[in-house]
């Protein structure tokens, strides 16, 4: 009797971390975070269109251009490339409060180049971000999330699984 109770217990806690509420999000939150501009942005803002969000903590900073470069150059002669709703992230978790207005400084200052300044890490701790590396999330214009790419400088194999995410996307949506 104790091994079938063991048992049930070892499957009901195995299906418990295997489902998708435990682990990653699998579609866009309709999250409310300000850039650094102060302006409030959500996640309804880009519904119905396809989204790449690229972000990372500060040590992963360093390679999120590279990370849109790459989606850029593969993809930038595709004639639907400008109908793709582009999101910069920053993992801010961690960061004292008394710093933000300096921080905030340190981002882009023309209105264009905006970022979403994440405090508090929403963001990250729904689609899991990897620490120290760009994180590339695709969704699909119904919102769901079709693709999730990590790392530091871009690999071909992750580049070519991400551009195929959103040729697919690009070319259903017609």
């Amino acid at each position: 009797m104790r091994i079938c109770v063991s048992a049930l217990s070892a499957i009901f806690v195995a299906l418990l971390v295997a489902s998708p509420t435990f682990g990653e999000v699998q579609e866009l939150l309709d999250f409310e975070i300000k850039d650094q501009f102060e302006n409030v942005h959500r996640g309804s803002d880009v519904a119905g269109s396809i989204v790449v969000l690229i972000g990372a903590d500060r040590a992963g900073s360093q390679f999120t251009q590279a990370w849109s470069k790459a989606v850029r150059d593969a993809l930038s002669g595709h004639p639907r490339y400008v109908e793709i709703a582009h999101l910069a992230h920053a993992d801010l978790r961690g960061a004292p409060f008394f710093i933000k207005g300096f921080l905030r400084g340190k981002f882009p200052q023309d209105p264009d180049r905006w970022t979403l300044m994440d405090w508090k890490g929403v963001i990250p701790k729904a689609y899991d971000f990897a620490s120290k590396s760009a994180n590339v999330l695709v969704f699909a214009p119904d919102g769901a999330l079709v693709h999730h790419a990590s790392g530091r400088e871009p690999d071909d194999e992750a580049v070519r699984g991400l551009v195929m995410a959103l040729r697919e996307l690009l070319d259903e949506s017609r």
